[in-house]
């Protein structure tokens, strides 16, 4: 290689670095005697990054060992779904106390008139559901069936003559009432009870 004189450029020997295109080697020709001969391109390879990660530190880096769990730090909340004795205690019915719930006599009144109803078979006994336990309503509920098939009424409506209330506990009030119904005076006797707020007839007979 040498300085071509006044213009400060290299030129290969053999070769002019200012050559024209159509003076450049061809790609492929065989080398010119006395050249080195050609190697192959080196290979690439892919090699995995290095790791940027900052040096591990503290407990829950690095596979450290974990610390030993603590006795007062409790793993599991036993929880035991299985029905227990105690149950209807928190979620069942709950009672009450005489000064929460209505007034009885007038509330008792009420109720006597609607029993005497269904009885009769002018009221549904699905309307009594709230106030009365099931097997009350149940009753009610086949002697209006059995009013009902008998046919018109030929006496008049019942009626209730007259309440007499008695608390023989906390929570708990007995009626005695007087009522005309099927065309006679009888006599109905019934055991309130107070649950969730309300007054619950809990015993039903009738004279």
């Amino acid at each position: 290689m040498s300085t071509a004189p006044g213009t400060g450029t290299a030129v290969v020997e053999g070769t002019s670095a200012l050559a024209s295109p159509g003076t450049l080697p061809r790609t492929g020709s065989a080398p010119a005697s006395g050249d080195a001969p050609r190697t192959a391109p080196p290979v690439l390879r892919v090699l995995p990054a290095p790791s940027t990660d900052p040096a591990s530190e503290g407990l829950d880096w690095g596979g450290a060992e974990p610390p030993a769990p603590s006795p007062f730090v409790q793993g599991r909340l036993p929880v035991d779904l299985r029905p227990g004795p105690d149950d209807d205690a928190f979620f069942g019915p709950q009672p009450t106390a005489t000064p929460d719930l209505p007034e009885a006599t007038a509330w008792a009144r009420r109720m006597v008139q609607a029993l005497l109803e269904t009885y009769d078979g002018t009221r549904r006994a699905d309307q009594l559901s709230r106030w009365v336990t099931p097997e009350i309503r149940d009753r009610a509920r086949r002697r209006g069936l059995l009013a009902r098939r008998r046919g018109r009424r030929t006496t008049r409506p019942p009626v209730v003559r007259s309440i007499h209330p008695t608390f023989p506990a906390e929570g708990v009030c007995e009626i005695s009432a007087v009522v005309w119904a099927e065309g006679k005076v009888r006599a109905m006797a019934l055991r309130m009870t107070g649950v969730d707020g309300r007054w619950l007839i809990s015993a039903l007979e009738v004279g």
